[in-house]
């Protein structure tokens, strides 16, 4: 039997949560759908040790209840995932949000039919559910992948990806270790298990330049300043170029002396967390020059701090500059390489081999070695952006499938439809800015703007909308414009072009890069024209 509502949504996390919210308030009958078996979504999968915030938790936090504000407590600027899963369950809880959740029900297919102009969602568990309009809020870091490496199911130990750590947890106390990965997943779970590991093998592709986070306490008084200061710090960041409390600094950075930029650089790298790249110079992502300096700067920093020269350059990206990356925050990442049981693997020099039942085989040349390992962790990523959509079977007007339409990159209006899909919306799907996105800020935006059009349509008398072609082409064109004059378009293999997804989005440029701000305007003067670009049946 097919349960028929409004809305359906697919996912639990950030998004999800707060459309279901949402389309409560407008008195839409709603049904949330989701794979795991509590709220969270990244929150709840994403449980490996040293997961945490690299946004500030005041500024992660939800700013539509100021009762919700005065009520939670953050106990550190950035937020392990064990108190950020507490905060989503407290919201679920306040918000009674779990009676209109389906938990385990990973979606299998989302099918339109046109005579009736509804969706029938369909689950792997056996749900049906029907709805005028379907919302995906499925995040753009969900769809985990493993590598392609040959005898993977071999292994004889204890293995996982990171973004399936079992919540029972893993005994890594005096075991033999090997992490697979460099990313900023990768430099978390290292910095964090690497002094209780018996012995820490790394197979590191390529090092990413980091920025140091300077975690602490939240003592009594910076909480009460925070909660008052609360809505400043919300509208602080919807006017920043990627949604958190850091602003460009907009002067050239020619009009310094090359003394007075280091200085700059040090004070950034000090004040910790996304300082160093969101509110350093504009010219670091756009000279090539500036980016160059930065560059030298966390480089003898990296120098400094790693004790064997021949590791320190092994942990220098030589392959891309600082700030084309979205760079992972660390804590004593590059001190964990100083303890003598840490092995770092350079797999541009020794590749991997195969997985074998007693751990990892690298080969140099001829010549193998067995890596022997008790624990093998993946912190290999995701299928960004697009992933979750394309792993659901998709299908719109005259049967059309998303990843037929998507066979050569995604096209989309506004990042929220796409044209043969009615009434079907992504939330943090391609072509906005959510990559670089302090994530709360931007999904909020996201939503209301989801919600505001639903309700527009239901007050004129519409049952439907989707983009007009040329609206979406033009669209998708400007995503791929809005990264010309950019560094980040130079680095074609980052995920910012899809390079880690299998299918036809490799070297799709998948990011609105003008900024949130200017999002968050485009956004209103649709909305503010009855939305053009957009056909409403």
């Amino acid at each position: 039997m097919v349960r028929q509502f409004d809305v359906v949504i697919i996912g639990a996390g950030i998004s999800g949560l707060y459309a279901l919210h949402r389309f409560r308030q407008l008195g839409m009958s709603v049904r949330v759908v989701d794979a795991a078996q509590d709220v969270g979504g990244t929150w709840y999968w994403n449980r490996y040790p040293g997961a945490r915030f690299d946004s500030e938790s005041y500024s992660y936090q939800y700013s539509f209840s100021r009762e919700l504000i005065d009520e939670w407590n953050w106990s550190e600027h950035f937020a392990g995932q064990p108190e950020i899963e507490r905060y989503l369950q407290y919201v679920a809880d306040k918000f009674d949000l779990r009676r209109d959740i389906d938990f385990g029900a990973r979606v299998r297919s989302v099918v339109y039919d046109q005579d009736s102009a509804r969706w029938t969602v369909h689950t792997e568990n056996g749900l049906e559910l029907g709805a005028r309009y379907v919302v995906a809020a499925t995040g753009f870091l969900s769809a985990h992948q493993m590598p392609d490496i040959a005898g993977l199911d071999s292994f004889a130990g204890v293995s996982t990806h990171t973004a399936r750590w079992p919540k029972a947890g893993i005994e890594l106390r005096g075991k033999r270790v090997g992490v697979i990965g460099s990313g900023a997943t990768a430099v978390q779970v290292i910095q964090t298990i690497a002094p209780e590991v018996g012995h820490l093998s790394v197979f590191q592709h390529s090092p990413n330049w980091c920025t140091a986070l300077r975690n602490r306490p939240i003592d009594a008084d910076t909480q009460r300043e925070l909660k008052a200061r609360a809505y400043e710090i919300f509208d602080q960041c919807n006017q920043t170029y990627a949604g958190f409390i850091h602003q460009l600094d907009m002067r050239p950075a020619s009009d310094f002396s090359r003394e007075e930029r280091f200085r700059f650089y040090e004070a950034l790298h000090a004040h910790g967390g996304f300082a160093l790249w969101l509110a350093n110079y504009a010219d670091v992502f756009r000279k090539r020059e500036i980016a160059q300096e930065v560059s030298e700067f966390l480089a003898a920093k990296i120098r400094e701090r790693v004790k064997d020269p021949a590791i320190a350059e092994k942990l220098i990206p030589k392959d891309h500059l600082f700030s084309t990356k979205r760079p992972p925050g660390e804590t004593n990442y590059f001190e964990a390489y100083n303890h003598p049981h840490v092995e770092l693997v350079d797999l541009r020099e020794t590749p991997i081999d195969r997985i074998a039942p007693q751990g990892v085989i690298t080969r140099h040349g001829e010549e193998t070695r067995l890596h022997e390992l008790d624990v093998l962790i993946y912190a290999t990523g995701f299928r960004a952006v697009t992933g979750e959509l394309m792993r659901m079977d998709i299908v719109g007007e005259g049967g059309l499938t998303l990843k037929d339409k998507w066979a050569d990159g995604p096209k989309t209006n506004l990042g929220v439809q796409f044209a043969g899909f009615p009434n079907f919306f992504a939330i943090l799907g391609p072509h906005n800015p959510a990559a670089f996105c302090n994530i709360t800020r931007c999904a909020e935006n996201n939503v209301d703007w989801v919600v505001n059009c639903i309700q527009y349509l239901q007050q004129h008398g519409y049952t439907s909308i989707q983009p007009e072609p040329a609206a979406e082409e033009a669209w998708t064109q400007r995503c791929y414009d809005s990264v010309k004059g950019l560094l980040f378009g130079e680095i074609t293999d980052s995920w910012f072009f899809g390079y880690h997804n299998p299918g036809g989005d490799h070297g799709r440029y998948l990011i609105f890069t003008e900024g949130v701000p200017a999002y968050r305007r485009i956004f209103a003067d649709v909305a503010a024209s009855g939305y053009a670009g957009f056909t409403m049946r």
